[in-house]
């Protein structure tokens, strides 16, 4: 009788485990749209949306039967800061050629908040991150190079977004062309993460600090409620702004080229993404 992890790794099975993952997402992504539709405040939705890529890698994990690699917690995820790191910098680079408005008090009591914010934050985006590098990205490297496996699940990822654009629930329609570039940069990033941690808590941790910091221009409690330290135009800052989306992708082109040139880069493609 074959071995139960070598029916979880078996190639000829990748089209099935493929099948279920999408229909999986697509079906809870449905649903909650349909269920979330009329409704004033749209947070249901994107917490329910932002599981679906969950419930997709459990249904083929499960009837596939396929992978879904969690690893373990490692100092790569300190590595996953580098994206928001990176964007704070282009924002503060922007407000001196005044592209967007610092405010300094605001912006230091966001950076003391930043690890609850962060914290918080991982919460919705290990959603996402169990279906685009526990389970998606691990599958597509078994078989494919990094850039192609890059090219793949960046597509789908951005896939996943545009509906809620579109709908006008999500940024602005005018900002597709920055957060396209953005997710180009960003899924370069967490795809060097994946392969060289073996683990799906980085890019969770790289996630849920995009989520909680950048998307948001940094923002923090005041005395009004939640300020960000950034403020200007739309153009510019957050998550659908240019100074963000040029930090993604020079960040992810630039850990990219590092990873490929790296001695033991080609060796990950054949890894198993069973092992921890």
């Amino acid at each position: 009788m074959k071995p139960i992890a070598a029916d979880r790794t078996d190639s000829s099975r990748d089209t099935r485990r493929l099948a279920l993952y999408f229909g999986g997402l697509i079906v809870v992504y449905a649903i909650a749209v349909a269920a979330f539709w009329n409704a004033e405040q749209k947070d249901g939705v994107f917490l329910a949306v932002m599981f679906a890529p969950t419930a997709g890698a459990l249904l083929a994990r499960f009837a596939g039967p396929g992978v879904i690699r969690w690893g373990r917690p490692n100092w790569w995820m300190i590595a996953g800061l580098i994206p928001a790191v990176a964007a704070l910098l282009a924002y503060y680079a922007g407000s001196l050629l005044g592209l967007d408005v610092l405010a300094v008090p605001v912006l230091l009591a966001s950076l003391v908040g930043a690890p609850m914010a962060i914290a918080s934050a991982c919460i919705s985006a290990v959603g996402e991150e169990i279906g685009w590098r526990g389970f998606l990205w691990p599958l597509l490297r078994g078989r494919r190079s990094f850039l192609m496996a890059s090219l793949f699940t960046g597509g789908v990822w951005w896939v996943y977004h545009v509906p809620l654009i579109l709908f006008g629930w999500y940024g602005q329609r005018a900002g597709i062309p920055a957060f396209t570039v953005a997710i180009i940069g960003f899924t370069l990033f967490v795809g060097v993460l994946a392969d060289r941690s073996k683990s799906v808590w980085p890019s969770v941790i790289a996630h849920g600090a995009w989520n909680a910091l950048v998307s948001t221009g940094f923002e923090a409690v005041s005395g009004t409620g939640l300020t960000p330290a950034f403020t200007g135009s739309t153009m510019w800052v957050g998550e659908f702004g240019w100074l963000a989306a040029i930090a993604s992708l020079i960040v992810g082109v630039s850990a990219a080229v590092w990873h490929l040139r790296q001695p033991g880069a080609a060796a990950i493609q054949s890894a198993d993404p069973t092992s921890p």
